[in-house]
C-alpha cells in the first residue's frame, strides 16, 4: 500500500527548522507496512497544499499524512487545503470545537493562558472539512482530522513533534493497524545491515551491479562514512513482497552472492599486490 508524507510550513522551506516529523513518520509507516512513495515539503499555501495532495491521490495512494498547518493563525492552512482537494466545505465541528475547549479549560487552570475563552483564532482549529473525523490532542491544542476521499485516507496532524507523535501513537497508529490487517496482503519488509569487508564505494558499486542482475528485487545501498585504508563500508539489503519466507530467500541470496564477488576480488588483489 502506497503512503505520501506531506510536510507543510515555509519554516522549513527557510532552513529554520528541520523537518523530523517525515523521518519518524517514514519509519512508522514502514514498520506498519506501507510503502512511502514521497515525502513532499510544500508552503503555507492552500492551492499548493490541495495541489500536492491531488497529487497523491492521482498517483493511487491510499494514504496521505500531512503535518503543521493546523494553528490558530493566518497561515495555518492546512485545512483549507484538504477542503479545496477534496471539495468539502470547512465548517465548525461540534466535537472538535469541545476538544479546543477543553484544552484551552486545562491551560487556564495551569496557568499557561490568561483566559479560557474561545477566540476567533482558537475557533479556527475547530473548522475542519465536511465529514472528516477530527483526531484530539493530548499535548497541543489543535484536533488532527482524519478524512476518506476517492479510496483514499488523509490525515493531519500538527506540526510540533510532540503533539504530532503523541496523536500518532494513541489514535492513528491503531487505526492504520486496523486498516493493513484488513487489506488483502499484508506487505512484509526486510533488510539486513553487513560488513562489506572493503573500503572503496566504488569497488561496491560494482560489485552491486552484478548481484543486482540476479536479484533484482533486492534493493542495495552502501553506507560509507569517510575515505581509509581502515574503512569496512556497510551494505544494506532491503527486500520487499508479500511472503516472509520469499523475501528471506531474497536477501539471502543477495548476501551470499555480494559476499562471494567480494572475497574474489579482494583474493584477486592479494595476488596482484604479491607480485
Amino acid at each position: 500500500m502506497l503512503a505520501e508524507i506531506i510536510t507543510i510550513g515555509r519554516e522549513i522551506l527557510t532552513g529554520k527548522t528541520l523537518d523530523t516529523n517525515s523521518n519518524w513518520l517514514a519509519k512508522e509507516l514502514t514498520d506498519l507496512g506501507f510503502k512511502v512513495k514521497r515525502i513532499v515539503v510544500v508552503d503555507d499555501v492552500a492551492e499548493e497544499i490541495s495541489q500536492e495532495i491531488l497529487n497523491s491521490i492521482k498517483y493511487g495512494v491510499r494514504l496521505i499524512i500531512t503535518t503543521g498547518g493546523l494553528g490558530p493563525t493566518f497561515d495555518d492552512k492546512t485545512l483549507e487545503g484538504v477542503s479545496l482537494a477534496t471539495g468539502r466545505k470547512l465548517t465548525l465541528n461540534p466535537e472538535a470545537l469541545e476538544m479546543v475547549k477543553e484544552r484551552y479549560e486545562k491551560f487556564y487552570k495551569e496557568g499557561a493562558v490568561s483566559s479560557p475563552e474561545i477566540t476567533p483564532e482558537r475557533e479556527k482549529m475547530a473548522r475542519i472539512p465536511d465529514g472528516a473525523t477530527p483526531i484530539p490532542n493530548p499535548v497541543g491544542a489543535a484536533p488532527g482530522i482524519m478524512i476518506t476521499v476517492s479510496g483514499c485516507t488523509i490525515i493531519s496532524l500538527p506540526g510540533v513533534p510532540k503533539e504530532m507523535k503523541e496523536m500518532f501513537a494513541q489514535y492513528v497508529k491503531p487505526k492504520l493497524q486496523e486498516f493493513v490487517a484488513k487489506a488483502e496482503k499484508k506487505r512484509v519488509i526486510m533488510e539486513k545491515i553487513i560488513k562489506s569487508g572493503l573500503s572503496d564505494e566504488s569497488v561496491i558499486a560494482s560489485i552491486v551491479k552484478k548481484v543486482r542482475e540476479k536479484f533484482p528485487r533486492v534493493y542495495i545501498k552502501s553506507l560509507p562514512e569517510r575515505f581509509g585504508q581502515d574503512v569496512d563500508i556497510e551494505v544494506r539489503f532491503t527486500a520487499e513482497g508479500y511472503s516472509k519466507d520469499e523475501v528471506e530467500t531474497q536477501i539471502k541470496g543477495a548476501i551470499s552472492a555480494f559476499i562471494q564477488l567480494a572475497k574474489e576480488y579482494k583474493n584477486k588483489e592479494n595476488r596482484r599486490l604479491d607480485k
